[in-house]
């Protein structure tokens, strides 16, 4: 079934302000939050859906991709996906806790409405909770990393497309109960992603620069694009303008639980010669003096 428009989602137009976005998106979030609609499946989707709208338009780099790109720009489901759910894999049960900061704000508009924080369930054991670092290209296609647990190392399968500071919970690897009959706790695993030196990385997709000679910009060119499957050849086309995005489709991040992956989307910075020799100069002149009033008409 195909997304509905973030505006649409939010009751509001496409110029609307920051304030305008929060204000919308703080309406849903009461009508729809899953404690106020307990068990309503419907009402659970509507949250979800104003979560991921409100991820995308309430981030200035985000709207301006997706106002270009539509959703493909914005990495499917806006980076925010749903904190509420998790899934299995590979027989290991998954919940994720996608930490602070996560929408622009989001945090602090759900925890003033409705007080998210901590949880205490009687006859539990403690909760323990660990860390493990993983690379950027491990994030992308998924590994497996063995952790320390009370002296005892056990596999953690990590799923692809896992993003920078989520927890894994696994339930049942906590401390023992207090009492007999009681519930062991749970373990949480903290996920690190070491920064990659030229990729970065936005919900499911994979962003990028590349710079290009001002010759090259106008008269078009191909060239070599790193992705995280290796070098690619990408064309330039002429008259490609400075800050222009690409998108290579396919080599982008997946989304948790899905075999498809977003696209890269590769910004082309065209490079200004400082200083020109003599028979530069007077080529520029020329070109200046033509009826093309300029450089990039």
């Amino acid at each position: 079934m195909s997304k509905r428009d973030y505006y649409e989602v939010l009751d509001v137009n496409k110029g609307a302000s920051d304030d305008e976005i929060k204000k919308a998106f703080r309406k849903l979030a009461i009508k729809y939050h899953p404690d106020k609609n307990p068990g309503n499946k419907e009402a659970e989707e509507k949250f979800k859906e104003a979560n991921e709208a409100y991820s995308v338009l309430s981030d200035k780099d985000k709207r301006a991709r997706y106002d270009q790109f539509g959703h493909a720009g914005v990495g499917g489901a806006g980076g925010g996906g749903n904190p509420f759910e998790g899934f299995n894999f590979n027989g290991q049960s998954f919940n994720f806790d996608f930490g602070g900061g996560m929408g622009g704000g989001l945090d602090d508009i759900l925890g003033s409405l409705f007080g998210m924080g901590g949880f205490r369930t009687a006859r539990r054991g403690r909760d323990y909770k660990t860390s493990c670092t993983i690379d950027f290209d491990e994030a992308i296609f998924g590994t497996t990393k063995n952790i320390n647990v009370d002296g005892e190392e056990i596999p953690l399968k990590i799923p692809a497309g896992i993003y920078d500071g989520q927890r894994i919970r696994l339930s049942g690897r906590g401390g023992q109960a207090p009492q007999q009959g009681g519930q062991r706790g749970d373990l949480y695993v903290e996920v690190r992603v070491r920064a990659h030196k030229t990729l970065t990385r936005e919900g499911d997709l994979i962003l990028s620069e590349a710079t290009v000679s001002m010759v090259d910009a106008v008269l078009g060119t191909e060239i070599d694009v790193e992705t995280i499957d290796g070098k690619i050849t990408m064309k330039v086309p002429a008259g490609t303008q400075p800050g222009t995005h690409f998108k290579l489709n396919g080599h982008g991040a997946p989304r948790l639980g899905s075999d498809e992956r977003g696209p890269q989307i590769v910004t082309v910075n065209v490079e200004i010669p400082k200083k020109l020799n003599k028979k530069q100069r007077d080529l520029m002149e020329q070109f200046r003096n033509t009826k093309k009033h300029g450089l990039f008409s």
